[in-house]
C-alpha cells in the first residue's frame, strides 16, 4: 500500500516477449556499457507492470491510465518517481493506473531505432489489452487515458491515433515532451490531446527537426542517420487544432527536457502543475470535472 486508501499492485506480469531488455534505470553508472553487450542477442522477458488502484470495492466503472516512461527507447523503468508520483494521485482520483515496463534497446541504425519503437508499441498495446481483460479491476472501456513522458508520449500518441477500428479509444493523452513522424495521424482519431514543452528542449523538437540535435550529446552519431524527422508539440497542437481536436499546449520558459525531476532526483513545481493540468483535462472527458 503507497498510503492510505492506495493499493499498489507490484511487478504485474503482462506479457512474454523476445528482446534485448526492458528495465534500465537511469543515472546508473556503468548501465549504458552493460546494455550495450546486451545487444548481442535478444533473450526471453517477462514484462511487468505496477497497478496503482484505489481500495475497497468499486462504486462503478474506473478510468484507466495508462502510463509510460521515457528514455529514448533504451533505458528507463516503471518506478521512475514521476511516474509512480502521478499514478498514485490519479489511483487517488479514482482511476486505476499503471506504469508499464517495454521492451528497450536498438542497434544505432534507422531501421532497428524503428524496429525499437515499434515493439514498445506492441508492448504498450498488450499492456493496454490485459488491463482490460481485468474484470477485478472494474476499467471503463470507455475512458481510456493515455500519457508518457519523451519516448514514452510517443507511445502515448501512438496508441491514441490508429486506425480505430480493433483498438480501444484513448479518450485523452497526454504529452510531455513527446513528438509524432507524421502529422496526418491526427485525423485517424477525436482523441483531446494536453501537450508540455520547453521551446528550448535540447533533446526533442519543440516544432520540426532532428532529436538530439542540441542535446550537447557529443557520443550521438547525426541523428539523421538512425531518425526521421519529428513533430514535437507545438506541431502537434498546432495541427490539431486545426482538425478541430480538443487541445491545449503548455509552452515551458525554462529550458530542458525532463522538467518534471530535477538532477538531484525530486519533483519539481512543473510536476504538480503537469498533475494538476492532467486531472483537469482528463476529468472534462469522464465527467469528473471540478
Amino acid at each position: 500500500m503507497a498510503g492510505e486508501g492506495l493499493l499498489v499492485e507490484r511487478d504485474v506480469v503482462y506479457s512474454t516477449v523476445r528482446g534485448y531488455w526492458c528495465s534500465a534505470p537511469v543515472g546508473v553508472k556503468g548501465t549504458t556499457a552493460k546494455l550495450i553487450l546486451q545487444l548481442l542477442k535478444k533473450r526471453p522477458l517477462e514484462l511487468k507492470m505496477d497497478i496503482y488502484k484505489p481500495e475497497g470495492d468499486a462504486s462503478g466503472p474506473r478510468p484507466l491510465l495508462l502510463m509510460m516512461h521515457g528514455g529514448s527507447f533504451f533505458v528507463g523503468h516503471k518506478e521512475e518517481k514521476g511516474q509512480a508520483g502521478w499514478c498514485e494521485y490519479f489511483a487517488s482520483l479514482g482511476y486505476v493506473a499503471a506504469s508499464i515496463d517495454y521492451r528497450l534497446g536498438y542497434l544505432a541504425t534507422r531501421k532497428d531505432v524503428a524496429a525499437a519503437e515499434e515493439r514498445a508499441l506492441e508492448d504498450a498495446d498488450a499492456a493496454l489489452q490485459y488491463l482490460l481483460g481485468r474484470e477485478d479491476l472494474h476499467i471503463d472501456p470507455d475512458h481510456i487515458f493515455a500519457a508518457g513522458t519523451s519516448a514514452g508520449a510517443i507511445l502515448a500518441l501512438r496508441l491514441a491515433f490508429r486506425p480505430a477500428e480493433g483498438h480501444p479509444r484513448i479518450r485523452a493523452v497526454a504529452n510531455c515532451w513527446g513528438s509524432v513522424h507524421d502529422l496526418s495521424v491526427l485525423e485517424l482519431s477525436r482523441t483531446a490531446i494536453l501537450s508540455f514543452q520547453s521551446p528550448s528542449d535540447p533533446i526533442m523538437p519543440y516544432e520540426c527537426g532532428y532529436p538530439f540535435r542540441t542535446s550537447g550529446h557529443g557520443f550521438w552519431p547525426p541523428t539523421q542517420w538512425f531518425s526521421k524527422i519529428m513533430y514535437g508539440t507545438k506541431a502537434v497542437h498546432d495541427r490539431a487544432v486545426a482538425l478541430g481536436l480538443r487541445a491545449e499546449h503548455h509552452p515551458c520558459p525554462e529550458r530542458g527536457h525532463r522538467l518534471h525531476i530535477d538532477r538531484e532526483g525530486n519533483f519539481t513545481p512543473r510536476f504538480y502543475e503537469i498533475r494538476n493540468s492532467m486531472a483537469a483535462f482528463f476529468g472534462k472527458e469522464s465527467g469528473q470535472a471540478n
